[in-house]
């Protein structure tokens, strides 16, 4: 059973993943919303682990019947299977680590199998999202011997609706993760090349007719006393929808005080007089609740206001000058798979050296390190997974017909 060639046909980036969204975790309470990380949501199944594991060296190698192939090794995920013995570490700047042939990658290209059971009970009233936070360069997903999609782009989430899939007991959950795909030529970034799922993966239990994704705006007025919040929601397509989609809500200000509660059939929009703005040196944060159905969404609202003016970067009207770092989301003992423990531990050490802004140089960290600036006072400014000055080192004999130019 071969897989498809999905990883080189630029026609395909995703297979079966859910549209791109906001990330949120749903909780069953307002107290576990607000007080619990997400792991201790009734709603949060983490895959994190060992699972069964096998290495080949090219991608060929993959038995017929992977899918029913007993696995002869176990490797900890998330982590880097360079980090484990396979394969082997890699680093390079511009130049690609393999023969320039876009879209096409090597057929000696290396390739891990992964497989999981876990037991559900499942309920069918609900969905059941699998979630993979970062894998190293793309993944073939299969949930009980079917085929449930594809995705790539190393270093943002691929959600997948496996509630077709799934069974009430034992069930299996098997992933092949290639080195290469033709999206690595858009990932040539200034970093050691690492592979395999070096993320969280979880499976998310959400309402049949579930929130997928909402849109928080603030706008500042011109004094600065107040401000205008706003909030735009998006259901999923896919169910039945609720006969009456009632939305609560409560807002309350950085000290816990409420400013708002209320009940809506869409978003909202709310004016806050004397607002406390957010910065670096005093990252002051309102906090944002809603309910619909069993699930209960927290989101942290820091009011501020950007603008460029004779070209001075001004905040809140205020001069500011960034202090700041490049940040790679790597570690030399666990590779690219970074904790929450890590990740605070860097924080804390710049704010020690007095620095007010990070860079995610050069690609997305984990989508929970905004929050994590948001809560510590830092400016952020997050890159998208995507360099390929690797095309600026290649010789072309006639430029003028060149693909490069």
């Amino acid at each position: 059973m071969p897989i498809p060639t999905y990883f080189q046909d630029p026609n395909t980036l995703r297979i079966n993943t859910t549209p791109h969204h906001a990330y949120f975790i749903p909780h069953s309470s307002v107290e576990s919303a607000v007080k619990n990380p997400r792991e201790l949501s009734n709603y949060f199944i983490s895959l994190n682990g060992d699972w069964d594991f096998a290495y080949f060296d090219r991608y060929g190698d993959l038995p017929q019947d992977f899918l029913s192939h007993a696995l002869p090794d176990k490797i900890l995920v998330p982590s880097n299977w360079q980090n484990h013995g396979y394969d082997h570490h890699h680093y390079t700047n511009i130049n690609y680590p393999f023969p320039f042939d876009p879209p096409y990658v090597p057929k000696d290209n290396p390739c891990g199998l992964y497989q999981r059971n876990i037991e559900l009970a499942l309920n069918p009233k609900k969905r059941y999202l699998l979630n993979f936070e970062g894998v190293d360069s793309c993944l073939f997903v299969y949930v009980n011997q079917s085929f449930v999609g594809y995705s790539q782009i190393s270093h943002c989430t691929s959600e997948f609706d496996i509630s077709d899939f799934l069974i009430d007991g034992n069930n299996v959950i098997t992933v092949v993760v290639l080195k290469w795909c033709d999206g690595s030529y858009l990932e040539d970034q200034d970093k050691f090349r690492m592979s395999g799922i070096f993320r969280d993966v979880y499976i998310l239990e959400r309402e049949q007719h579930y929130l997928q994704d909402f849109f928080i705006k603030t706008a500042l007025s011109d004094d600065l006393k107040s401000a205008l919040l706003k909030v735009e929601l998006s259901f999923v397509k896919e169910g039945n929808p609720a006969a009456l989609r009632e939305i609560g809500w409560q807002l309350n200000d950085p000290k816990g005080d409420i400013l708002l509660s209320a009940v809506t059939e869409s978003g909202f929009e709310f004016t806050i007089n004397q607002v406390q703005l957010w910065n670096a040196e005093d990252p002051k944060l309102y906090t944002l609740l809603f309910r619909y159905g069993s699930e209960v969404i927290c989101q942290k609202i820091g009011f501020r206001k950007i603008e460029v003016q004779n070209g001075v970067l001004l905040l809140n009207q205020q001069p500011i000058k960034f202090k700041g770092v490049n940040r790679h989301d790597s570690d030399p003992q666990t590779g690219y798979n970074i904790s929450r423990e890590q990740a605070v531990t860097d924080l804390r050490l710049m704010k020690e050296h007095n620095f007010n802004a990070i860079r995610t140089a050069h690609y997305p960290n984990a989508p929970w390190f905004a929050e994590l600036c948001d809560e510590y006072g830092f400016y952020l400014i997050a890159e998208a997974d995507i360099e390929a000055h690797g095309c600026s080192m290649q010789y072309v004999q006639r430029p003028e017909n060149s693909i490069l130019l």
